[in-house]
């Protein structure tokens, strides 16, 4: 049987309001009472993902900014993967001619260039919000992550424009349909993961992992058992074709899943 298993959270453990049921919630606290560990694997900062965290009333692993960062239980930083002082100008001014909302993770900050109350809402529960700035002012140390926010067919070509770019030297990934993620080339959720496994001396093997996003390929690649949600992106379930599906993040798929798998 499994023991650990590994969610995202926007589209996955999180149904459509950012928030975990209580179902969700008390189906995974009764499989850690059954000794089954549990981390969650995200986009989100780790600043705002602690609150949503500690719901839970057990500690946990946390991979965050998709993998770019893992904190241990007390809070200690693991690993960390961050992008260089020129990837970081290029993906700058490569974005510079598009007409979409950029934002920066830079150590324990998330900056803007404009307000958007779309990506603010994704963060309302946690307190975690921007701050406003001039990127051009930014010092370019211990930033994890860039992440573009615009309609799905704008991200398509500042994608096209990346690989272009970059090749496959950069983590180019989509976490929403609407929202394209830059990070360094070893910032991903299954490089993460197994230094979390590492530490905790489990096979992959054992592992049970569920997604919705691009940006969870590498995680549900890796894992024994990965799972796809019903409301996944497209171009996620034609990668992993052979993957199970579960329901959707607002039907409690991974409760659900649980349920069924550990017979609860």
């Amino acid at each position: 049987m499994y023991q650990l298993i590994a969610t995202d959270l926007d589209g996955t453990l999180l149904n459509d309001e950012h928030q975990i049921s209580e179902y969700t919630l008390q189906t995974i606290t009764r499989l850690y009472q059954q000794n089954v560990k549990f981390l969650i694997a995200t986009g989100r900062h780790y600043i705002d993902v602690r609150p949503i965290a500690d719901q839970f009333d057990f500690p946990m692993y946390l991979i965050t900014s998709n993998g770019a960062r893992v904190h241990n239980k007390q809070g200690e930083v693991l690993f960390r993967a961050d992008l260089n002082s020129q990837e970081i100008d290029r993906i700058l001014d490569i974005s510079s001619h598009y007409t979409l909302h950029r934002n920066i993770y830079h150590e324990d900050n998330w900056y803007v260039e404009e307000e958007n109350e779309y990506v603010r809402s994704f963060n309302q529960h946690s307190g975690f919000d921007y701050q406003l700035t001039d990127f051009s002012t930014l010092e370019h140390q211990h930033i994890c992550k860039l992440f573009f926010v615009a309609e799905h067919e704008v991200l398509l070509k500042l994608e096209k424009d990346f690989i272009e770019a970059f090749g496959d030297s950069l983590n180019i990934t989509f976490s929403l349909p609407d929202c394209l993620e830059v990070m360094a080339q070893k910032a991903n959720k299954g490089e993460a993961l197994k230094a979390v496994l590492a530490q905790k001396s489990i096979a992959p093997e054992h592992c049970i992992a569920f997604g919705d996003g691009l940006n969870d390929k590498e995680m549900l690649s890796l894992v024994g058992k990965g799972v796809i949600m019903a409301n996944a992106h497209d171009r996620l379930k034609l990668t992993l074709p052979h993957l199970e599906q579960t329901l959707s993040n607002k039907e409690n798929g991974v409760a659900e899943y649980l349920i069924g798998t550990f017979k609860l």
